[in-house]
């Protein structure tokens, strides 16, 4: 029974991750966004708010469905455990689209030690942000937490725009990439632990 409902669950997760970017946030970016001339000669001249814009988008939608399907699908859910397979099958379906998106064949051939390391980190990331939105329910906190959940998506995806625009290298995104990850994981176990003493 306990495994059936981490499946379920598990599904949930990758449902969120469907109906928010693949259903929701990108046919908006497309029709809104990218059809809209005004906004392709804003993007011209202005990449790195462009870049943060889109970002933001992911953080806004992707957390704020991953607080919806938490508050209305699994409002009963008050287990660290469920909250992380949530945020794998959140990830696991972002992995499948975008097999989907570049072709199987394609992506399974090209794929890089970076591109590995990098869907890696993001299914922690994921993870993190959808434990992290749990324990702001559990500690009834949910709505700052949400804010919080929202403004780090937007930072970690806004990485990839800001070191286009100055011109890093990609070790140097995947490391701090990995550097924010490893932090925010630290801050979860802290913080679990410091309301589990009180």
């Amino acid at each position: 029974m306990k495994y059936t409902k981490y499946f379920f669950i598990l599904l949930l997760g990758s449902l969120c991750f469907w109906v928010s970017q693949i259903k929701i946030r990108l046919p908006l970016l497309t029709t809104i966004i990218y059809k809209n001339s005004k906004f392709t000669i804003f993007e011209m001249k202005n990449p790195l708010l462009a870049g943060i814009f889109i970002a933001a988008s992911a953080g806004i939608f992707e957390e704020g469905f991953r607080f919806l399907f938490r508050k209305f699908l699994l409002k009963n859910s008050r287990n660290i455990v469920e909250a992380a397979i949530f945020g794998l099958g959140h990830s696991l379906m972002e992995i499948l689209y975008l097999f989907y998106v570049t072709g199987f064949h394609t992506a399974l051939f090209s794929i890089s030690i970076w591109g590995i390391l990098e869907r890696i980190l993001a299914t922690f990331l994921h993870i993190e942000l959808s434990i992290l939105l749990w324990l702001g329910f559990l500690k009834n906190k949910k709505y700052r937490i949400l804010i919080l959940a929202m403004l780090l998506h937007t930072f970690v995806d806004s990485i990839i725009p800001v070191a286009g625009y100055f011109r890093r290298s990609i070790w140097e995104v995947e490391f701090l990439f990995f550097a924010i990850v490893l932090w925010i994981g630290i801050l979860l176990i802290k913080y679990h632990k410091r309301e589990e003493n009180l």
